[in-house]
């Protein structure tokens, strides 16, 4: 018995399939995604609020409207290390607020997931200018 294919029944697969195969999981991650933060609108603003409590994670995601390197966010931020940005990026992305992406040439990037950019853009505003009200403290009349 031989249970090795046969040349003729293998099957080629090339890195374009692959990648077209990706970027239709993608879409329909996507899909889902919007779907479940339409549907539940009040649930994942409560669960980002909750998740974004201090400043840097908020300067962090301001920062991240745009995709932005490791090293930029290091620079702008004025983190003294990687290690550093880390400690507060680390969160961000387990709770699905920040994804990262690397392109063809290797170069890593952070942006908004589909999570917290659905959210109504007042809402975002909202959230992420919280550290400056906090400041400001109550206003007088």
């Amino acid at each position: 018995m031989n249970n090795r294919p046969n040349k003729n029944d293998s099957v080629e697969v090339s890195s374009g399939q692959l990648k077209a195969e990706l970027v239709q999981i993608k879409e329909r991650l996507g899909a889902l995604e919007t779907i479940a933060s339409i549907s539940n609108k009040s649930i994942v603003e409560t669960y980002v609020r909750t998740s974004l409590t201090t400043e840097k994670a908020r300067n962090i995601m301001s920062e991240c409207a745009q995709p932005r390197t490791r090293e930029y966010l290091v620079a702008k931020l004025g983190f003294a290390s990687s290690q550093a940005l880390d400690y507060h990026l680390t969160p961000l992305r387990d709770a699905d607020l920040i994804q990262q992406s690397v392109d063809d040439n290797g170069s890593q990037t952070f942006h908004w997931s589909n999570l917290f950019k659905r959210l109504p853009k007042k809402v975002i505003n909202q959230i992420l200018s919280a550290h400056a009200l906090a400041k400001k403290g109550p206003t007088s009349n």
